[in-house]
C-alpha cells in the first residue's frame, strides 16, 4: 500500500533521530536526569526522597541504581510494572539524597544495577505512637462539622486494622487508610469518603500526608441524585488539623456528585521541594510520548522558546484565551477547559496538553504546577468518577446510563442541572498520565484510570466506538491505551483495559483492514462532523480529525498492540491517497477532476454518495436529508469533486 511505504518512511526517519539511543549494559547509565531544589532558603542534605522511574523496553533488566557523582546510593525498588521482556517499566525508587544545594541542582545518573540493600528503617514511632493524630474537617453550609480521623498506623510495627500497606521497605513506607467522616452523632457520611495515604521515611518524624476527598458512591438502592440524594454538597470550609495545628484550610466550596479532590501537606514540614523535571528524550525513546518540535521557530510566540516564556504563557493571562491567573484549589479546572463540549480551538487537547509538551521541551517550574494540578484536582472536578466499595478499580463502565441527548450523548452522568465543568469525550484531554509518570502517585494513575473507564465503558460506547474515525476515537483510545501501558499490574483495572485495546484492534482488523476498500474512508463515515451541517448527496469524512485518529492508532502501536500497525496503515492510507493518486473522474459537468496536491486538505472530504431531499426545518431554515445511499467513493478524483460541489 502506498501508506504502508510514507508511514515506514516517517517512522524510519523518527528512528534515526533517535538511532544514538542504544540499550545499555548491565551495571552503565541508562538515563541521565537534572532536578532542581525549588527551595531557595534550604539546602538538602542527608534527606530521603522517592521518584519515579519509568524505564524503555530492555533497559533496567537487573535493577535501578541512582549515581550521583560516580557513587551508588543503596536505594529501595519498589516495581509497579514491568514490560514485556520483564525490564522494568515503572518504579518507585527511594533514596537518601546526599546534598543539593538552595536553589540548586543534583544529577543523577540512573543505572541498570541491582542497587544495595539500604540500612533499616529508623522513625517507626511517629507512626506508632499518639505522634499521628490527623483530622479532616468538612463544616456544612449550616456549620455542622463532619471529621474524618486517623491515629497511629502500627503497633510495633505491625499495621493496625483497617490499614492497607502500599510500600514497605528501609527508606519509605506508605499507608493507606479510608475513614469516611462523621457527624456528632457518629454517623459516617452516606456519599464522601476521605481516603488518607501517609507516607513516611527514614529517619524522619515528618511525614507526606494526601487526604482524598471523594463523592463516588452510587446511589443506595431505591434512591437517586436529585430524590433524597443532592447533587451538589455545598460546604462553608475544610481543613485539615494535626495534633490540633492547622496544615490547610480552604473557605467555601461545592462538590458535585462523583468529583474528588486531595490536599497534600507535611506534618512537621516539608522535607525536599524537587522539581522532578523528566529527560524528554528518553521518554520519546521509550514511546512514553510522541516526538515533538517547535512550530514556527522563526516567528510570534515562539521564537527563542524559553522556560520563562512557557511560564509566562501557561500560568499568566493571555489576551484573548481563558485567563491563566487561577487559584488553582480544590475542585477547580485549572488550566483545563471547564466546558470540554465548548470548543476545539484549546490548549488543553491534542495527543497531549500543550502546557505539558512544552514543559517537555523547555521546562517551567510554574508549568510543572499546573500540570499536577491539571491532572489532579483539575481532572477531579469533573463529574466522571465513580467506585464500587472499596476496590482499587473503578466502575464507571458499569453505570447504567440512559441518554437524552438528541445526538445521543450522555446525559451527563444523571447530573442536573448540569454543573459547568462537562466531561466529553471529542474534546478530552490526556489527565492523570504525564503526571503519574512524572510522580509515580496514586492519586493520579487514579484519574488516568478514571477517565480511560469513562472512555471505554461510558454511555453509548460500552468499548471504544471506533466506527466514526474521528476525534472522539483519537483521545479515547489514547487514553485506554496509556492506562493500560502504564497501570501497575496488580491494579484490577488494567487487564480490562487492555483487553478494551485488543478488542477494538481486532474489530478494525476484521472490518476495516480486510474490508477490501480502494479508497481506506471509514465504514460509518461522519455526517454531523465538525463544520457546516447540511451536505448535498454525500456523507463526508473529516480529514483533520481523522489524522488524529491516524496518531492515536500509531501510540497505540508502539505502546504494545501489534495489531495496531496494520489498521493505522490502513487508516493513514486514506490521507496519503490525496497526495500519490492520479485517479481521474469525468464528472456530469463534463470536465475531468483529479486532486492536485498543491491544493490544501479540505475541511471534509466526501466518503459516500447519497440520494437526498431539501426542506425547510421548523425555523424556515432549508436543509437536506439523505435518504437512500448510492455508493462508497472509490475514485480520488471523484470524491475531490464531490467535495468541491459542497465545499462551493
Amino acid at each position: 500500500m502506498r501508506g504502508n511505504l510514507t508511514v515506514a518512511v516517517l517512522l524510519g526517519i523518527i528512528a534515526g533521530v533517535l538511532a544514538g539511543q542504544v540499550t545499555p549494559a548491565a551495571g552503565q547509565v541508562v538515563v541521565s536526569n537534572t532536578y532542581e531544589n525549588r527551595d531557595a532558603t534550604q539546602a538538602l542534605t542527608n534527606v530521603p526522597v522517592t521518584f519515579s522511574r519509568i524505564g524503555a523496553n530492555g533497559d533496567f533488566t537487573k535493577g535501578i541504581t541512582p549515581v550521583i557523582d560516580g557513587k551508588k546510593l543503596p536505594a529501595q525498588v519498589d516495581v509497579l510494572r514491568r514490560a514485556p521482556d520483564g525490564s522494568i517499566r515503572h518504579a518507585l525508587v527511594s533514596f537518601v539524597l546526599p546534598s543539593v544545594p538552595a536553589g540548586g541542582k543534583v544529577r543523577i545518573d540512573w543505572h541498570n544495577a541491582k542497587p544495595d540493600a539500604p540500612a533499616p528503617f529508623k522513625g517507626m514511632p511517629v507512626l506508632a505512637k499518639g505522634d499521628l493524630d490527623l483530622k479532616l474537617v468538612l463544616t456544612t453550609a449550616d456549620g455542622k462539622e463532619l471529621i474524618s480521623h486517623v491515629g497511629p498506623l502500627v503497633r510495633g510495627e505491625t499495621p493496625m486494622k483497617g490499614v492497607e500497606v502500599l510500600h514497605d521497605g528501609p527508606v519509605m513506607k506508605e499507608y493507606e487508610i479510608w475513614a469516611a467522616p462523621k457527624d456528632g452523632s457518629g454517623n459516617a457520611d452516606p456519599q464522601i469518603d476521605v481516603i488518607w495515604r501517609v507516607r513516611a521515611f527514614t529517619g524522619s518524624n515528618s511525614v507526606r500526608v494526601t487526604a482524598v476527598v471523594e463523592s463516588t458512591k452510587e446511589a443506595p438502592a431505591g434512591k437517586a441524585y436529585g430524590k433524597g440524594i443532592p447533587y451538589v454538597r455545598k460546604f462553608s470550609g475544610v481543613k485539615l488539623v494535626h495534633n490540633g495545628k492547622t496544615l490547610y484550610e480552604e473557605g467555601a466550596y461545592r462538590q458535585i456528585a462523583q468529583t474528588r479532590y486531595r490536599i497534600v501537606v507535611w506534618t512537621a514540614g516539608q522535607l525536599e521541594d524537587i522539581e522532578r523535571r523528566p529527560n524528554y528524550e528518553y521518554w520519546v525513546k521509550g514511546k512514553f510520548v510522541p516526538l515533538y518540535r517547535w512550530t514556527h521557530k522563526a516567528k510570534g510566540q515562539y521564537k527563542n522558546m524559553t522556560a520563562a516564556k512557557v511560564d509566562a504563557t501557561f500560568t499568566e493571562s493571555v489576551k484573548g484565551r481563558m485567563p491563566r491567573k487561577l487559584k488553582q484549589g480544590i475542585l477547580e479546572h485549572g488550566v483545563i477547559y471547564q466546558q470540554m463540549p465548548g470548543t476545539a480551538g484549546r490548549w488543553d487537547i491534542g495527543p497531549y496538553p500543550s502546557w505539558a509538551v512544552a514543559y517537555l521541551l523547555t521546562g517551567g517550574t510554574k508549568t510543572y504546577d499546573r500540570i499536577i494540578h491539571a491532572d489532579g484536582n483539575g481532572a477531579g472536578a469533573f463529574y466522571i468518577h465513580r467506585r464500587q466499595g472499596r476496590m482499587a478499580g473503578h466502575n464507571v463502565f458499569t453505570a447504567k446510563l440512559k441518554s437524552s441527548h438528541p445526538g445521543g450523548r450522555v446525559s451527563r452522568w444523571e447530573i442536573k442541572p448540569t454543573p459547568q465543568w462537562q466531561p466529553d469525550h471529542a474534546h478530552a484531554p490526556s489527565l492523570g498520565y504525564i503526571s503519574y509518570l512524572i510522580t509515580g502517585d496514586k492519586f493520579h494513575a487514579e484519574e488516568m484510570s478514571f477517565w480511560a473507564a469513562y472512555h471505554a465503558g461510558e454511555y453509548p460506547h460500552r468499548g471504544i466506538n471506533w466506527g466514526q474515525m474521528a476525534r472522539a476515537l483519537a483521545w479515547s483510545l489514547r487514553q485506554v491505551t496509556d492506562a493500560a501501558f502504564m497501570l501497575p499490574e496488580d491494579d484490577p483495572m488494567q487487564k480490562y483495559f487492555d483487553k478494551c485495546v485488543t478488542k477494538c484492534m481486532t474489530e478494525m482488523t476484521e472490518k476495516l483492514v480486510k474490508s477490501g476498500r480502494k479508497v481506506h474512508s471509514p465504514p460509518y463515515s461522519i455526517f454531523q462532523s465538525s463544520g457546516r451541517y447540511d451536505w448535498i448527496n454525500a456523507k463526508r469524512c473529516s480529514t483533520w480529525m481523522y489524522a488524529w485518529v491516524v496518531w492515536s492508532l500509531g501510540n497505540t502501536a508502539e505502546k504494545g498492540y501489534p495489531q495496531a500497525e496494520a489498521v493505522r496503515d490502513w487508516a493513514a492510507e486514506y490521507i496519503v491517497g490525496f497526495y500519490t493518486s492520479k485517479d481521474e473522474y469525468k464528472a456530469p459537468d463534463g470536465k475531468t477532476y483529479t486532486y492536485d496536491p498543491k491544493d490544501a486538505m479540505p475541511y471534509s472530504t466526501a466518503v459516500e454518495l447519497w440520494e437526498y431531499e431539501i426542506y425547510n426545518d421548523k425555523n424556515g431554515i432549508r436543509r437536506t436529508k439523505l435518504t437512500k445511499k448510492i455508493k462508497d467513493l472509490d475514485n480520488y478524483g471523484e470524491i475531490w469533486y464531490w467535495t468541491k460541489v459542497n465545499s462551493d
